[in-house]
This record gives C-alpha cells, sequence and structure tokens, in this order.
C-alpha cells in the first residue's frame, strides 16, 4: 500500500475517532513527530559554525559563569 493510501485509510479512521484519549495522544505522537524531525535553518547553521570556529581559533577566549552571573 502506498503512502498516499494509507493517508487516506488514515483520515477515514480518524474520522470515526470519537474517544478524546486517542485524539489527544495522535496529537502528541504528530507534535512529537514534527518536533523531533526539525531543521535548523542555514542562517542558525551559519552562525552555530562561525561560533565553533572562534572558540577552535581561541579556546582560552570564553567566559567564566562566575563573573558572568555576577554582572547580569
Amino acid at each position: 500500500m502506498d503512502l498516499q493510501l494509507r493517508k487516506y485509510n488514515f483520515i477515514q479512521q480518524l474520522v470515526d475517532v470519537e474517544k478524546e484519549s486517542i485524539m489527544a495522544t495522535l496529537e502528541r505522537v504528530l507534535k512529537q513527530e514534527k518536533e523531533e524531525h526539525q531543521e535548523i535553518s542555514t542562517a542558525h547553521k551559519k552562525e552555530l559554525d562561525n561560533r565553533l570556529k572562534s572558540y577552535k581559533e581561541n579556546p582560552d577566549d570564553v567566559l567564566d559563569w562566575s563573573a558572568v552571573k555576577e554582572n547580569w
């Protein structure tokens, strides 16, 4: 059975769901699946690469967490 047919059959079954608990479970699974497979944008990847490069070039150029907390 191809994916499109499986989706169609699933939607047909979904229409007949009458229990709130089943709907809540399905929604939770779909939300979790979406969150687990989110892509990092190109801009974010570039920023992470820049920060990693900066750290590798200057590993001692870091801030002490206790100093940051004091100045916050």
